[in-house]
């Protein structure tokens, strides 16, 4: 079965990338063609931006070749998202290995081109695909380009909201809960997506399932990580997504307590070193401890089986990390601020018994691969 994909798009997420070409290997491994139906928010550049891109893209190789600047990228004067100063994505050669369609900016007919394609089905997911802040064409994630009476699959698998309130604009929302309605099987990724399904959707047919990244082994993201990327002596990661004194703090005292260096894994767009797939994967599997304020760094620290510290990171979605740990019965893992930690050190920093995790783990990754394979057969 060919599938069309509708998830976050491709540039600087880890998390987002990840989850992606997760899905994707799940979907080759039961036998189906999964692709990418690569959206943009942003518009198709015009002549006069074109000519001013050239100028620009020409003074790029300049300072590239000629002065050796590694700060500086080259990008299609086409791209809409054409930045000298930041790469194009977080990992090109990652990128690749992610079967997708090519980019389609907010110009495009979706209908016709999704007719060409000629899918089978369509899954819109994982990642926070139905936030809209996230998402601006949002009803392409409730997929508005097809027609009411298509009979093909249309599915939400682990599905995420990120928020429990203001999550879709009151103008948008009449027309997302008809095009709800529409869909064959929907799930989501956190408990609090139930409830909004259920009670702001109304439909009461809904599976809580867990994120794509999940149901593969730390086996599968091994083979990810290059020889040279794995590291030799203690450390703990630091995986930071909003800094504060707070969460440096922290981190220094976990340092000092268990007397190693902290890594802080690099995401800065402009530095012009921001970590690979295989670096990032490695600073999580190869740790010693991890301290992060993201729900993949939440994630990859359950699939190495590391102890960690989840600091609240209310601004991007604080239910994503309670319903994760709450699954696995890592609640205890998590703090909002620096008391907390202080309170609850000694537990926070002992390691943590994986046995029952990895138990409990095995069980949801079932019911999830249970859930997917009907959805795609009915």
């Amino acid at each position: 079965m060919k599938i069309g994909i509708l998830t976050q798009p491709l540039y600087y997420n880890y998390g987002g990338i990840i989850q992606n070409w997760a899905l994707q290997q799940v979907l080759r491994r039961m036998g189906h063609q999964p692709e990418m139906i690569f959206l943009t928010a942003h518009s198709k550049p015009n002549a006069r931006l074109i000519a001013m891109r050239c100028l620009s893209f020409a003074k790029c190789v300049i300072k590239k070749y000629l002065l050796n600047r590694s700060d500086v990228y080259l990008h299609s004067v086409l791209n809409p998202r054409y930045n000298p100063s930041a790469p194009q994505y977080v990992d090109n050669e990652f990128i690749k290995c992610i079967r997708k369609t090519k980019l389609l900016d907010v110009s495009v007919d979706l209908a016709k081109f999704v007719d060409k394609r000629r899918y089978d089905a369509f899954i819109v997911g994982s990642d926070q695909v139905w936030r809209e802040e996230y998402s601006p064409n949002i009803l392409s994630f409730f997929l508005d380009f097809l027609p009411a009476d298509d009979t093909r699959k249309r599915i939400a698998y682990a599905a995420s909201f990120g928020k429990e309130h203001d999550y879709i604009s009151s103008e948008k929302m009449p027309e997302c809960l008809r095009l709800l309605s529409l869909f064959d099987s929907v799930s989501v990724r956190e408990t609090e997506g139930i409830g909004i399904i259920q009670h702001d959707f109304g439909r009461e047919q809904v599976e809580k399932v867990l994120d794509p990244t999940l149901l593969l082994s730390s086996a599968d993201y091994e083979r990810l990580i290059k020889p040279n990327d794995h590291h030799r002596t203690p450390y703990i990661a630091s995986y930071i997504l909003d800094s504060n004194n707070d969460k440096s703090t922290i981190i220094a005292q976990i340092a000092t307590e268990k007397d190693l260096p902290a890594n802080k894994i690099n995401i800065e767009v402009r530095s012009g070193a921001m970590a690979t797939m295989s670096q990032w994967l490695a600073n999580f599997a190869d740790a010693d401890y991890v301290v992060t304020d993201s729900f993949h760094g939440c994630v990859f620290s359950i699939i190495f089986g590391k102890p960690f510290i989840a600091i609240a990171n209310a601004e991007r979605g604080l239910g994503r990390f309670v319903s994760l740990l709450e699954e696995f019965g890592l609640t205890h893992r998590l703090i909002n601020k620096l008391d907390d930690f202080t309170s609850r050190r000694d537990e926070l920093i002992a390691d943590i018994d994986y046995t029952p995790v990895h138990r409990r783990h095995n069980a949801l990754r079932e019911h999830s691969f249970t859930w997917l394979k009907n959805a795609l057969k009915k």
